[in-house]
């Protein structure tokens, strides 16, 4: 490969993991508008931050920061964010940023704890895939009331379950959710949040008895599918690192990562 084929490989996963990164980013604010999100979460933006505080009880959830500023505004946006009204004294904040070395030199500096990173994945649905058969279940977009209360009950056995916080994630409105089941009983699902010409996928769930059978892949499959056949050129999704060959399988590829750091306080 020359010189130039890898400069321009190289413009090209920074666009797509900064596509990524403002989808996700789009999901959430989409999520903080539903009506399920009243006395859940709080959205605020800050310079440079979009703050989705947590309102749920003390220290179950964090509040989560998305850093979108320059290395130079970085302290002076979670100064900002940490003397909101919306975040509590002595609450802790989740920053999520793309991992840059701008971003990772500037949040060195306060001194975070629990520091991670995250993959970003994307998959271009306008490419053909590998077809993946469902069976020996079936699939389909969770829809009714009854549909809606099996899903809460299987992901209650997946997720703990926070005052509600996963009927919340799993809301009627910014989200489609794929289901599958085996004859009448729902075992899987994937919940897909739109944004724009992206199609996020979150929340990959199977229920513990029904692990290993590819129920994931069939759910993840119907999804890309799903979101094709709805206009969306790209399919987009963070993941650790364990899945991603999983995912490679499904037609996604690796285009960036996140950086994710817990803070209390500017320690400067």
């Amino acid at each position: 490969m020359s010189r130039g084929s890898e400069s321009s490989d190289g413009v090209a996963r920074q666009g797509d993991v900064r596509l990524a990164w403002s989808a996700a980013v789009d999901g959430w604010r989409q999520l903080a508008q539903l009506p399920s999100a009243v006395g859940v979460f709080t959205w605020e933006q800050i310079t440079g931050a979009d703050c989705f505080w947590w309102s749920g009880p003390p220290g179950t959830m964090a509040h989560q920061i998305f850093l979108t500023t320059t290395e130079d505004q970085i302290l002076q946006t979670l100064d900002q964010a940490l003397a909101s009204p919306n975040c509590g004294v002595g609450s802790g904040i989740v920053v999520r940023c793309i991992d840059t070395p701008e971003s990772s030199r500037a949040l060195a500096r306060i001194k975070p704890e629990n520091v991670g990173t995250g993959l970003f994945m994307t998959c271009d649905l306008t490419k053909a895939r590998e077809p993946v058969s469902p069976r020996p279940f079936r699939t389909t977009i969770i829809a009714t009331p009854a549909q809606h209360d099996d899903l809460l009950a299987m992901l209650s056995s997946v997720y703990r379950d926070v005052g509600g916080l996963t009927a919340f994630f799993q809301g009627f409105g910014a989200t489609q959710i794929i289901g599958v089941y085996d004859q009448d009983r729902l075992i899987a699902s994937a919940t897909i949040v739109r944004s724009g010409p992206t199609a996020n996928i979150w929340s990959v769930a199977t229920a513990a008895t029904d692990r290993g059978r590819g129920a994931a892949t069939a759910a993840v499959s119907a999804a890309l599918d799903h979101a094709a056949k709805s206009g969306c050129a790209t399919a987009s999704l963070s993941t650790s690192d364990d899945l991603a060959q999983w995912y490679q399988r499904l037609g996604f590829e690796p285009v960036g990562r996140e950086y994710t750091a817990t803070i209390r306080h500017l320690a400067r």
